[in-house]
């Protein structure tokens, strides 16, 4: 903690002061030692139970904002209290996140402060910068002005603990990895810049936003307009594929339709052939078909990669002689 309470003024920690906790109103201690920060400590648990230890990170992240703005006591209708790291002149609450949290306190901060942007420590645990970056190498570029990626469907983001921890916030979450470079271009490589994850229901973008930049727009009441260059674009871009993806399915290539056509007839010819397909129902397989390649398509397939694996099934088809083996084969 930065600022103590001392006859109703805010002092920092100096050696031999005394202070109080403004949020609980506990009395402090100054801990100010040759090497680390100096900083305010409780003499027994504060009151505010989302209030952690500070870290150089936290300070120095706190310390790109006036100090008028930083530990603000926020109250909600009901009198609860929580000191906010940054509270900037907009309204804005920015709260640095070091250490791990439980995804209940952090809901629990979501709700409280109205307008919240997260800054989350991404260097905490060594494998996460790995993770983020092989992100890129599971993606595809769909915008460079802005910057913005899609993750493809078929990596499994589970991996990237980042992700599991932070994808479902209702807030807006940015994450500083550092000194540590983020490369996602051979001839490409960054410190500078915060990273955004941002999932939607059947895909996953990612794009930066430049550190410098963020802090003289937070300075400069321009909050909102950092929520809308980082949001807008990738909601725009969201909402174009969505409409590319239902055309494109409602207007399948040829080389697509044959190729389902033909998976039918090989399937058709089996139940005339053999009494393992008696059961055989083609509207539940042109169904399973057209389900496979409408999920396809929302992955970001081409028509050529489409065609290219309904050959494989087609010779998945050509083997298999049992009607329900197919059928548990191509919902799986």
């Amino acid at each position: 903690m930065r600022f103590a309470l001392l006859n109703h003024e805010r002092i920092e920690a100096i050696k031999g002061a005394k202070g109080v906790c403004p949020c609980c109103g506990n009395d402090l201690v100054a801990k100010c030692g040759e090497v680390y920060i100096h900083y305010w400590a409780h003499k027994k648990k504060c009151d505010d139970y989302w209030w952690e230890n500070e870290t150089e990170w936290h300070r120095n992240w706190k310390n790109k904002f006036p100090k008028e703005w930083q530990e603000r006591i926020q109250y909600d209708e009901s009198g609860e209290k929580h000191i906010a790291d940054v509270k900037t002149s907009s309204g804005w609450t920015i709260e640095f996140q070091h250490s791990g949290i439980a995804r209940e306190e952090r809901d629990s901060r979501d709700y409280f402060y109205n307008k919240l942007i997260w800054i989350v420590d991404g260097t905490r645990r060594k494998t996460d910068i790995e993770r983020f970056v092989s992100l890129f190498f599971n993606a595809r570029t769909i915008s460079n002005e802005p910057f913005i990626l899609r993750i493809l469907k078929s990596y499994p983001l589970e991996r990237v603990r980042l992700n599991q921890e932070w994808g479902d916030s209702k807030s807006l979450v940015l994450f500083d990895f550092g000194k540590s470079e983020v490369r996602y271009f051979d001839e490409y490589s960054s410190n500078k810049d915060l990273w955004l994850i941002y999932p939607s229901k059947d895909r996953t973008y990612l794009t930066s936003f430049p550190k410098d930049s963020f802090i003289e727009m937070m300075n400069n009441t321009r909050s909102d307009e950092v929520y809308k260059m980082l949001l807008n674009p990738i909601q725009t871009k969201l909402i174009e594929e969505a409409e590319q993806e239902e055309k494109r399915i409602h207007t399948l290539a040829k080389p697509v339709r044959q190729r389902i056509a033909y998976i039918i007839g090989i399937l058709r010819n089996r139940k005339e052939q053999e009494e393992w397909f008696d059961d055989f129902d083609i509207k539940v397989a042109s169904k399973i078909l057209n389900n496979y390649v409408e999920a396809l398509i929302r992955q970001g397939y081409s028509d050529e990669n489409i065609e290219g694996m309904l050959s494989n099934i087609q010779a998945l088809t050509i083997n298999t002689h049992k009607w329900t083996a197919w059928k548990d084969s191509m919902e799986r």
